[in-house]
């Protein structure tokens, strides 16, 4: 699945295939925090670097979920 597809053009199986994405970057992100708050390794270095890969992964999903949300926006059924 590419996020480069134009929200226009994508059909909802991809809408769908965006969100699964997106949720299972999320739950990763969670677990990963959740592992640090609970006595994670007590190193600073990985502490550094998951925060790292936590934010780059949270970055990944956010823009999963741009073109669905435009998608989402541009239905008929959702204009005002």
């Amino acid at each position: 699945m590419s996020r480069l597809i134009d929200h226009r053009d994508m059909t909802a199986a991809q809408i769908v295939d965006c969100c699964i994405q997106a949720t299972a970057i999320m739950y990763l992100c969670e677990t990963a925090a959740w592992s640090i708050q609970n006595g994670g390794e007590a190193n600073a270095y990985t502490f550094a670097e998951t925060a790292g890969s936590i934010k780059g992964a949270l970055a990944a999903a956010r823009e999963l979920l741009a073109p669905v949300l435009d998608a989402l926006e541009s239905h008929e059924g959702l204009q005002h």
